[in-house]
């Protein structure tokens, strides 16, 4: 609800979860009165025996548009499918909670509603690119346009944290998204960030201790994919900025590809088309987790489409199997 995309457009990803989850996971959906009469009939058609996982429906009064006052929003519309959907998690009556709804709204709420892991000021957006060393995981991509130094080294730990607990990185590498690698680039608040990275980095060499990163500085936005770091820190401006501008340029580039191999059908050609669009289409990939509180929540595109919001349900499913939040925390402590 409250996103750009109908939510019987979106329904379709929750049939296809359904089918590609077994019978250990349930899928609660929560919509407005008319559209749970709507998606339960569908639910009960005789396709539903193909369904592994259990569909269950909840219904509410109200949603969050995408251009409402998002604090305000939040704190007034009680009965929004966003308010009682966090609801549920914060009480543990869910998992996960995923959204492609108004995004201040949800990352505001989380905020107010959802404990703080160890050491988080504020809550970030977190996602993943691709790089030619593996997944880069980017933050802040939108979760805060203005952000002090001291938010961005929080965004550092919180990104090294989820390297190390999903992909087994031992050291992570973490870069300053910036115009230039030099020390002295950028705004105040990021060369403030660079140099408290710098301060802790060599505090822990003084002390014998091992180190929890490795800060190779500034990187700038063409490298970022060259898979020079594992962690790329950012306001949430840019890093929106950046997001969605590699998206587009990855669409474009898709799109000429399939174009221009329209007619070949080889079985080679085939494939390879097949593994870039795996690769490199955002829809593959799970929405942006909202990182450093104590709950998986997921933040899909507002325009998301059903392969794009299918992603982000089996990428939530994914975070609570692997108990990605008990394993921040002890990375964290």
């Amino acid at each position: 609800m409250g996103g750009d995309t109908p939510p019987h457009v979106l329904f379709e990803a929750v049939l296809l979860a359904a089918k590609q989850l077994d019978a250990s996971h349930s899928l609660l959906v929560i919509a407005t009165k008319s559209i749970v009469n709507q998606f339960s009939r569908v639910s009960r058609l005789p396709a539903s025996k193909e369904y592994t996982a259990k569909i269950e429906f909840r219904s509410v009064a109200e949603s969050i548009a995408m251009a409402d006052e998002p604090l305000r929003a939040f704190r007034r519309k009680k009965r929004s499918s966003m308010v009682v959907g966090i609801g549920l998690l914060k009480r543990g009556r869910i998992d996960a909670f995923v959204s492609c709804g108004n995004s201040g709204a949800l990352v505001g709420g989380v905020t107010l509603s959802l404990p703080k892991l160890p050491g988080t000021y504020r809550a970030a957006l977190l996602a993943f690119l691709p790089s030619a060393k593996g997944a880069v995981a980017v933050l802040d991509v939108g979760g805060n346009v203005a952000c002090k130094a001291h938010h961005l080294v929080q965004f550092a730990h919180l990104g090294v944290a989820f390297q190390r607990a999903l992909y087994d990185i031992k050291i992570p590498v973490v870069g300053l998204l910036n115009i230039g690698i030099e020390s002295g680039k950028g705004t105040k608040e990021v060369c403030q960030a660079y140099a408290e990275l710098i301060r802790q980095s060599q505090e822990l060499q003084n002390r014998g201790l091992p180190p929890r990163m490795l800060f190779a500085g500034n990187v700038e936005g063409r490298d970022v994919f060259n898979g020079t770091v594992d962690v790329l820190v950012t306001d949430g401006f840019s890093g929106n900025v950046l997001l969605k501008a590699t998206e587009g340029v990855a669409s474009f580039i898709l799109e000429i590809l399939q174009q221009k191999f329209k007619d070949d059908t080889s079985e080679a050609t085939t494939a390879t088309l097949n593994q870039l669009q795996k690769q490199f289409n955002y829809a593959e990939y799970p929405g942006a987790i909202i990182c450093g509180m104590d709950g998986i929540v997921i933040k899909a595109h507002g325009s998301s489409s059903p392969q794009a919001f299918l992603s982000s349900i089996l990428g939530a499913a994914d975070l609570v199997n692997r108990q990605v939040i008990s394993l921040i925390k002890e990375q964290l402590l």
